[in-house]
């Protein structure tokens, strides 16, 4: 199988193109497309599964919700539009590769509960501006399952996580909840693995 097929059998054409219109559903489908950069399966070694599909999104809507946070009028509202978007989209698609409404009950419950875990862990780094180190280890542990030593895709990531917080927090708010320029392009191809 190609290494990206499965990505694309789970994560198809109209995964992050909610029907939301606004800032709401503009930056989840930034946060959605920064998410399928190829790099980061390809090159960083993201797991090529559901999980992994989802544990990246759940990464780049986390640093949105990060930025989000410090908006002072309307941010509380955009959060939580954001975050019923991506949920409703999820809901969508796991529908279209067969999840039954059995087995929908249980496969959300469970993603929520590991988006809310990360979220609060991401949410924490953000916060007290965390270095390079602190983000490989949430990114080991919680992306790539790595309890007891920092995975080498884990320091790509980081370096990525960083460089995206340093941009988003350059951003006016009005620039950001346009959603035009959530996330930046990669800075240096060598790090993050071609074009894009």
């Amino acid at each position: 199988m190609n290494k990206l097929g499965f990505l694309h059998n789970f994560l198809p054409k109209s995964w992050g193109r909610s029907k939301s219109s606004g800032a709401s559903g503009a930056i989840y489908a930034s946060a959605v497309f920064e998410a399928r950069r190829p790099e980061y399966y390809v090159t960083a070694g993201v797991p090529d599964t559901v999980e992994g599909r989802f544990d990246m999104i759940t990464l780049m809507v986390s640093l949105a919700l990060g930025r989000i946070r410090r908006i002072s009028m309307g941010g509380d509202v955009l959060g939580q539009d954001v975050f019923d978007i991506m949920f409703a989209d999820m809901d969508t698609n796991l529908r279209e590769v067969g999840v039954s409404d059995e087995g929908m009950k249980y496969k959300i419950r469970e993603m929520s509960g590991t988006f809310m875990g990360c979220m609060r862990t991401y949410g924490q780094l953000i916060e007290s501006g965390a270095t390079g180190d602190l983000w490989q280890d949430a990114i080991s542990r919680n992306i790539f399952r790595s309890k007891d030593s920092i995975v080498s895709g884990s320091v790509m990531l980081a370096k990525r996580v960083l460089e995206i917080n340093s941009f988003m927090a350059e951003l006016n708010d009005d620039s950001f909840t346009q959603g035009k320029e959530v996330f930046p392009k990669p800075s240096n191809k060598n790090t993050y693995g071609g074009n894009t």
